[in-house]
């Protein structure tokens, strides 16, 4: 099927659903570089049922799924996306609840909640362990996904379960005992995260409201927080000596800092942050820029950088359900 033609059997499948469609929609408002093409359908289903149902039709009909969290990993080409963009923003995917199941130190998430809400909720209320997330725009489902955290530690760390959709629409319970979280990865199934289940620890709220702040005043002192980006670009990698090392470290003595492509700039304030001019700025302008640093790096430094960025490219898989 080619991609231009995608729209229409989208607007057949979806016509029956509970869900808010979008045709021909564009994404950069939805992401944090503010730059990049549409897609072919924006679908954002209301109930767990036209999710499945959906998710099922486009399977059949082989038409590639996507999911869209906070968009602050993600660059969309200029020719954007074919296939399904799915926002789970309905309240039936992005609630959360304090002390979930009657346990004091549980707090169970939908996979479309903010991940921010829920970490200062949780601080409000004397539970910690979520505060690793200061400064980490995400959905819970695009945190756990991709294991999302920092120096001060990952959300892997405080998973108790998580209940995912396959691309089949087929729901699965995975409890933390079965998960192995690795930095920036997991070896959870492919698919959408439904929900997780965070196990906290009870703590003075004080003493948690200044952990945030602490994390957050060093974010706001070593990062352009305030340009156009998706935070770090790239993975720390690590060497052939089993030791990980930092991507901005690597580029900055590539002497990259402040190399530009047309509207997209490495970061002189951090290395491994890419930015781009929302005015006039060009998503493809990103992506040469990190060709650019992907093969100086390497012939530098003798290190492969992989980027922590997802791309979405038309005609692309990557990123994909399916």
């Amino acid at each position: 099927m080619a991609c231009e033609t995608m729209a229409a059997p989208i607007e057949r499948i979806c016509e029956d659903l509970d869900a808010q469609v979008t045709l021909s929609a564009p994404l950069a408002k939805h992401t944090w570089f503010g730059v990049g093409g549409g897609c072919d359908a924006l679908v954002q289903p209301r109930s767990e049922a036209a999710l499945s149902t959906l998710l099922r039709r486009c399977a059949e009909a082989d038409i590639p799924v996507r999911v869209l969290g906070q968009g602050a990993n993600l660059l969309v080409s200029d020719e954007g996306v074919d296939g399904v963009v799915l926002k789970l923003d309905q309240p039936c995917f992005s609630g959360w609840q304090i002390r979930a199941h009657g346990d004091a130190e549980l707090v169970q998430a939908g996979g479309g909640s903010d991940m921010a809400r829920v970490m200062h909720e949780s601080v409000r209320e004397g539970l910690g362990g979520l505060e690793p997330m200061a400064g980490i725009p995400a959905s819970v489902g695009g945190a756990v996904r991709m294991n999302a955290g920092g120096r001060y530690g990952a959300i892997g760390d405080v998973v108790e379960r998580v209940t995912m959709m396959d691309a089949h629409g087929r729901a699965t319970t995975h409890e933390r005992t079965a998960i192995h979280f690795d930095y920036r990865h997991n070896d959870l199934p492919q698919g959408l995260v439904l929900s997780a289940l965070f196990r906290l620890q009870s703590g003075d709220k004080a003493a948690l409201r200044d952990r945030v702040v602490e994390i957050m005043k060093y974010k706001k002192s070593t990062q352009p927080m305030a340009e156009n980006s998706a935070g770090c670009m790239f993975r720390n990698p690590t060497l052939p000596s089993g030791e990980r090392v930092s991507a901005g470290m690597l580029i900055d003595r590539s002497g990259l800092k402040g190399l530009t492509a047309g509207s997209a700039s490495v970061s002189p304030a951090h290395a491994n942050f890419i930015c781009v001019d929302k005015a006039g700025g060009h998503a493809n302008d990103v992506m040469r820029l990190v060709e650019r640093v992907v093969a100086q790096v390497q012939q530098s430094q003798q290190v492969t950088l992989q980027t922590e960025v997802v791309f979405w490219r038309r005609g692309d898989r990557a990123g994909a359900m399916q």
